[in-house]
């Protein structure tokens, strides 16, 4: 039976939002460059960053726009939180101690990949970035910025950092 919570979250983000939008395709794009992958689940694994917001940031610095925290709606946390991070910790939990069951896992792994396509639909809001075009930075340093904001608002040390912004 559907939980009503979870359902007014999706339906109040999602029925309008494609899932397979511009920060969706930036995303896919920039998790494929080599050695993104690997320093993006560090930055996650190591110092708790989440990769979406991330991926955020880095799109809105490709699209001229400074990150803030108003770029993240209310209810994202509690997304990432009830949905997201189960499906991850369930699938990497089946990974050490049910390795028999890995055409499980790799269906857990999928769902876990749709919940942060969900993730990142909610931090697409178009209306809200159409109005925060930056006139004063573009380019490498409205990407340092960017990120300098999220990192500080995520308490982590800007240079942790340092690698991801050496691959974008």
């Amino acid at each position: 039976m559907a939980d009503s919570r979870s359902d007014s979250i999706i339906s109040e983000h999602f029925a309008t939002k494609a899932l397979d939008n511009p920060l969706w395709q930036y995303a896919c794009e920039v998790y494929s460059q080599p050695g993104v992958e690997a320093t993006l689940l560090a930055l996650q694994d190591d110092h708790g960053a989440d990769v979406n917001l991330i991926l955020q940031a880095l799109w809105l610095a490709n699209e001229n726009i400074e990150w803030t925290q108003d770029c993240i709606p209310n209810d994202y946390g509690k997304w990432v939180e009830e949905q997201v991070r189960p499906l991850r910790n369930m699938r990497r939990s089946m990974k050490a101690d049910w390795p028999q069951h890995e055409y499980f896992r790799q269906h857990v792994k999928a769902l876990e990949l749709k919940a942060e396509q969900y993730a990142l639909a909610m931090l697409f809001t178009p209306d809200f970035l159409a109005s925060q075009k930056c006139g004063g930075k573009n380019g490498i340093e409205l990407i340092v910025s960017n990120i300098f904001l999220l990192a500080k608002h995520c308490n982590i040390a800007y240079a942790e950092f340092d690698s991801l912004i050496k691959k974008i």
